[in-house]
């Protein structure tokens, strides 16, 4: 008889989230780094959204607000827990204006939210509870106990909060796929200013700054998968391959030819 293959820690891995959730969270995800590479960096792409990341290897969390430009991340040991939320629904979880937490990341201490969560997810961790989740993978009972852990406090903080306005969600939908900002107003009956008002305060970013990071993940995606870089700028309304290159420096802090070697991490499926 042949036996399964063992739970593993895998490096990187995200997971959908539980049907109850999915309104709000985009993924679920686990990041483990057992040793690092001195000097070598992780290149995280902006993509609009709010991440709250459990650090299980040092007991703290944080909420990183949604990004304008990319990041690099050292690449050291660390053990992280993490759920994504889709572009518009964090204010749920954050209890502010997003647009106060763009470009910062936060400890959940200090914003009044933490909820025990680092200790939850660290102890989940330690007593390795087996766990059933959604997700078919190879995960070691360690590892679904810390989603378990964090998949609780998520169903506590959302348990009282209104469901997400539709009316940020279609914008946001829409401009991730490309459309104009003032057709996605006018679909909805409101001006410019309002839609960048409820952005401000549901996404973090303005709805001009999404299109551009939408059209960002895009061209990485397009262009780490072979794309001829003229065609990519035409097909994705770049006025031309200045301009492609000149968005990539200044929001993924790459240029074209550099993309397939480093392949930045963050890639969002929510861009397509």
């Amino acid at each position: 008889m042949r036996c399964a293959p063992a739970p593993v820690e895998l490096p990187y891995t995200e997971i959908a989230p539980p049907a109850d959730l999915a309104p709000y969270v985009d993924r679920l995800w686990l990041r483990t780094t057992v040793r690092g590479v001195p000097g070598h960096v992780h290149r995280v792409l902006p993509d609009g959204c709010v991440d709250v990341i459990v650090h299980a290897d040092r007991g703290s969390a944080e909420l990183v607000g949604a990004m304008t430009r990319a990041i690099e991340v050292p690449d050291a040991p660390a053990e992280l827990v993490a759920v994504r939320f889709k572009p518009g629904t964090a204010a749920a979880v954050a209890g502010c204006t997003l647009a106060a937490l763009t470009d910062r990341s936060i400890d959940l201490a200090d914003l009044g939210i933490a909820g025990a969560l680092a200790d939850r997810v660290g102890d989940a961790g330690r007593c390795a509870v087996a766990t059933s989740l959604p997700a078919r993978l190879p995960l070691s009972a360690t590892a679904y106990a810390r989603l378990a852990a964090l998949i609780a406090w998520l169903r506590r903080r959302l348990a009282d909060a209104a469901p997400p306005d539709p009316r940020i969600a279609h914008a946001v939908t829409r401009l991730s796929a490309g459309a104009r900002i003032d057709q996605v107003a006018g679909e909805l009956g409101v001006t410019r200013q309002h839609l960048a008002r409820g952005f401000r305060t549901e996404v973090g970013v303005t709805p001009k700054q999404l299109a551009r990071t939408a059209r960002m993940q895009r061209a990485v995606t397009a262009i780490g998968r072979g794309g001829e870089l003229a065609r990519v700028a035409v097909e994705l309304g770049y006025f031309d391959q200045a301009h492609l290159a000149n968005d990539l420096r200044a929001l993924a802090g790459i240029t074209p030819a550099a993309i397939a070697a480093e392949r930045p991490i963050a890639l969002s499926h929510l861009f397509g």
